[in-house]
């Protein structure tokens, strides 16, 4: 849903005003006055912030860390329910096309969306492209670079980001 650009950079200044782990309700309605999609139940730390034209969606009983970062052009990212996003997450889903004739290699922009579907754990410090799906109940560990599709039901770590284990309710 397009907004006002300058609404959001004024909502996003206003949340990190608020005390860092309260006033969840709060930051969420004054996220939904940018269109943004977010369920009553969810906690967001007041130092995140949102960039760029996103059609946002976050579920239920999901929690968004410290200095978690959404960045990226025109895109659609969604993020379900029972998720917990650790401090220092970045989903950056902008990008640029490579330009080898241009003064600048980043020649024009792209967006790709992104999904992380429920009950997702993000470690801290890591970073997601777009055009990326994390599958339900999948573990990724901090650092990593998530540049691909993880599967369901998986533990993932590194850079690039790669499935090391499967969960199972025996493995745990």
């Amino acid at each position: 849903m397009p907004y006002d650009s300058v609404l959001l950079y004024l909502v996003n200044w206003l949340t990190r005003c608020l005390p860092p782990t309260r006033c969840y309700r709060m930051k969420v309605r004054l996220y939904r006055l940018c269109g943004f999609d977010i369920a009553d139940s969810c906690r967001i730390v007041s130092s995140a912030a949102f960039w760029g034209s996103i059609d946002l969606s976050i579920g239920a009983d999901t929690f968004v860390g410290h200095d978690f970062l959404v960045i990226g052009g025109t895109c659609k990212v969604t993020i379900g329910k029972h998720v917990d996003i650790g401090p220092r997450v970045c989903i950056a889903a902008g990008t640029h096309e490579i330009d080898v004739t241009g003064d600048h290699s980043a020649g024009p922009g792209l967006s790709r969306d992104v999904v992380i579907e429920d009950g997702v754990w993000i470690g801290a410090g890591t970073t997601i492209l777009g055009g990326v799906r994390i599958g339900r109940k999948t573990v990724v560990g901090a650092g990593s670079l998530v540049n691909r599709d993880l599967p369901p039901f998986t533990v993932a770590v590194g850079v690039p980001c790669r499935p090391l284990k499967r969960l199972t309710e025996e493995s745990h």
